[in-house]
């Protein structure tokens, strides 16, 4: 089981609140659960940029310099690893950058099963992970198409219509244009969760937040900052985070629209 992350913002941030600073579910206590490894890629506009370790987000003596000096992106994607299929290694950490593409994962699927839906031109793993393979199998449908949603779609239905074994699809992906987050989950939809949140929002009582998330707000509302953030849990105390239904796709552009469709 693991714990994802994602933003996406209107200016370069970096994301040194949600890892060190949140009152409520910062990334390196998360990773105290998730301890077998710890990535993050980010999106400056022209290109993406990515750091992974195989140890423990809260063991890393880099962790904190990467963060604080030099994630800056419009897009982040972010992973803390609790391994189920693959050792402990560089490779079979999350996420991955494949044809312009960044995925994290969080759930298990037949790695056998799903391999075999696996076109030959789409073989070129890095790592020994079913996550791997789903973020691969799930761009062959979408290359297939020529379409994120439907391919994303197709995807499911192939997965279902083989009766392939799966915890959860829950995922982040993004190819620097769009983030999408899917929450598909078979069992557990308790643990298998996504949530989403506007920051700053516009209707939030400061008075009633914590010392480190008001700190935050105001700074953003100085800067003319916006940010979405998707996140396994709610990693803040504001009331206005919102929880991806199941079986559902939360697309968020570059301006920061935001849709639901369900899958």
């Amino acid at each position: 089981m693991c714990r994802l992350f994602g933003l996406v913002s209107n200016v370069l941030v970096d994301v040194y609140f949600s890892f060190y600073s949140s009152p409520v579910s910062s990334f390196v206590e998360l990773s105290r659960y998730n301890p077998h490894g710890w990535g993050v890629a980010w999106f400056n506009g022209n290109e993406w940029n990515l750091f992974k370790e195989a140890k423990a987000l809260y063991e890393s003596l880099k962790a904190k310099k990467v963060i604080s000096k030099s994630v800056r992106g419009r897009i982040v994607i972010s992973h803390v690893r609790f391994a189920t299929t693959g050792s402990v290694k560089k490779v079979n950490t999350h996420p991955w950058i494949y044809k312009n593409w960044v995925f994290a994962h969080n759930g298990s699927i037949s790695k056998l099963s799903l391999e075999k839906l696996i076109r030959s031109e789409y073989r070129d793993f890095e790592g020994e992970t079913d996550s791997e393979r789903l973020f691969h199998f799930m761009l062959q449908e979408i290359e297939d198409v020529n379409d994120v949603i439907e391919g994303i779609r197709n995807a499911i239905l192939k997965i279902l219509n083989h009766s392939i074994d799966f915890s959860s699809l829950n995922c982040l992906f993004s190819n620097g244009d769009k983030l999408y987050a899917l929450r598909y989950a078979k069992t557990s939809p308790n643990y298998y969760t996504l949530y989403y949140i506007e920051r700053p929002c516009g209707d939030v009582e400061l008075n009633r937040l914590s010392k480190q998330t008001r700190q935050l707000i105001q700074m953003k509302l100085l800067r003319n900052e916006k940010a979405i953030i998707i996140a396994s849990e709610q990693m803040g105390d504001e009331p206005a985070w919102r929880r991806v239904p199941n079986k559902h796709l939360l697309i968020v552009d570059k301006n920061l629209n935001i849709e639901l469709v369900k899958v």
